[in-house]
């Protein structure tokens, strides 16, 4: 199997739906790094896996969800700056490069 990370941003305008959403990305293995995104290790079925969740729970008239494959590259050279949502939050991989 070949995992990579994968980014996962969304943009949900229901409160409930976009917790659920949130909760639903963290049980399926994916931590969160900034309040509406979340990365983790995956393959294609993981990908498929989000997009299955975000066709049953959201409305696409009028919220978006992206998932986005890092290769190690990508990833190795990505850059944060401030606090990232896992410090906060306390508990989870920080995932910050500097």
């Amino acid at each position: 199997m070949n995992l990579t990370r994968l980014l996962v941003v969304y943009d949900i305008s229901d409160n409930n739906i976009r917790e659920e959403f949130a909760r639903k990305l963290q049980k399926i293995g994916l931590t969160r790094i900034q309040r509406s995104c979340f990365i983790g290790y995956g393959d294609f079925n993981k990908v498929k896996q989000v997009l299955r969740l975000a066709e049953k729970l959201l409305k696409a008239e009028r919220d978006v969800v992206h998932v986005f494959p890092l290769d190690e590259y990508s990833y190795r050279n990505s850059r944060c700056f401030g606090t990232p949502y896992t410090s906060i939050e306390g508990g989870g991989e920080d995932y910050v490069l500097a």
